[in-house]
């Protein structure tokens, strides 16, 4: 019986390398990926009749005859046409989606607008209904997984804490999401998706593959994707980086304020925390343009109220910096995206505070609003495959984050 398991085991894992290689690779042949993984031909071949009944191989055609002569080999890849998946990004005010192929190529995006008055019932059928219309895409499968970016804690596939869609704790959404459609759905916190993003979409922008950073969304809330050694950190129950729900010490000020105690660091600093604090300045609502506005005027209240944010964040990023010696911090911040000149002052600051500190601080310019989603695709792609601790090289477009929001 032992013997019969090992056997098992090992023909997955054979498969499981086959699957990445055709995966990876542009354009391949069996001999190559028997070559390149050490397999007997014999074994690849037996492994390729599986995985074309199951539609993942692509032929391409004849390759070049190799120098040594012999028969010209079948060029092949991992079928673009297997199937589709798709990714949403559920925040406060909006319903973002993002359909691709499992190798990461855009077919279809858009947004939906959400309210205070969006009930769960009309949250699900706005998705269900987006994912119906968008019938097979010219695949084979059709859609074949779905992931869900959640602002909050996500443990065991379920909402267990959010500070916004709170009616998204009293469902399962994911299993009525599976049982409506018959796919696996994947949920997970917003800033993990992003850190996935990072790091398995933003191979072509450094030559060395980071396998220790964190990714630290600054939306409407405050949390932190962390990678470490390559994988994901979730923490005990799934809490792991709700950086936002940091204690701030400055008790009476605050209570004076009208804040009740104890103040987190995102009820003060989030993005949505920026535009009340803003408003209340000023008399009125104000959006994100309109602080953008002020900001270019150099209103003095606007000014030292933005100067705050920016010394508060960087502190609190530096101490982040302290006690993880991760290697770079990916810091995503709409406020940034409309007044790049905020991040230069935080990169002044962090390096006033330690000159040689070996942490980075980047911003991700060019994908403030689409990292969520994309990261959900990668999500996705390695469960279906069954390769999420492999890594794969996907392919994506350029994203146009400006007509996100």
């Amino acid at each position: 019986m032992e013997n019969k398991l090992d056997q098992e085991g090992m023909r997955q894992l054979n498969r499981k390398l086959v699957i990445q290689e055709l995966f990876n690779e542009p354009k391949t042949s069996r001999s190559e990926i028997a070559d390149k993984i050490s397999l007997h031909k014999s074994t690849i071949s037996t492994i390729y009749r599986e995985l074309e009944s199951e539609h993942l191989i692509e032929e391409l055609g004849e390759g070049e005859v190799s120098k040594v002569g012999g028969r010209k080999p079948q060029l092949i890849r991992f079928n673009r046409e297997y199937g589709f998946v798709v990714s949403f990004d559920v925040g406060r005010n909006h319903l973002r989606y993002l359909v691709a192929r499992l190798t990461g190529e855009i077919l279809d995006r858009g947004r939906m607008d959400l309210t205070s008055k969006t009930s769960y019932e009309d949250l699900k059928r706005a998705m269900l209904q987006r994912v119906l219309q968008l019938g097979d895409q010219g695949t084979i499968n059709g859609l074949v997984g779905i992931a869900v970016g959640i602002h909050g804690v996500v443990h065991e596939n379920r909402v267990v804490y959010t500070p916004f869609t709170q009616v998204l704790l009293e469902h399962d959404l994911g299993h009525e999401l599976e049982i409506a459609l018959d796919v696996p759905v994947f949920l997970e916190n917003e800033a993990n998706l992003a850190a996935l993003y990072v790091r398995d979409f933003r191979e072509h922008d450094r030559e060395i593959r980071q396998t220790d950073f964190a990714v630290v969304n600054i939306h409407n809330g405050v949390g932190a994707g962390i990678v470490q050694n390559g994988n994901l950190i979730h923490g005990l129950n799934g809490a792991a980086g709700e950086i936002g729900r940091t204690i701030i010490y400055d008790d009476q000020r605050w209570q004076t304020a009208g804040y009740k105690l104890p103040v987190h660091f995102e009820e003060l600093y989030s993005e949505d925390a920026i535009l009340k604090r803003a408003g209340n300045l000023k008399g009125q609502a104000i959006a994100r343009n309109e602080l953008v506005e002020l900001y270019q005027q150099h209103d003095p209240e606007i000014m030292e109220l933005l100067q705050g944010w920016v010394k508060a964040t960087t502190i609190l990023l530096f101490n982040l910096a302290q006690y993880s010696a991760i290697s770079t911090f990916y810091v995503h911040a709409r406020m940034i995206a409309g007044m790049p000149e905020l991040f230069d002052e935080m990169q002044k600051m962090y390096h006033e505070l330690k000159s040689e500190s070996a942490t980075q601080l980047k911003y991700a310019g060019d994908s403030v609003y689409s990292a969520t989603l994309i990261g959900g695709i990668a999500l996705t792609t390695r469960n279906i495959l069954g390769l999420e601790d492999y890594r794969l090289r996907f392919t994506i477009s350029q994203v146009d984050d400006t007509s996100w929001d």
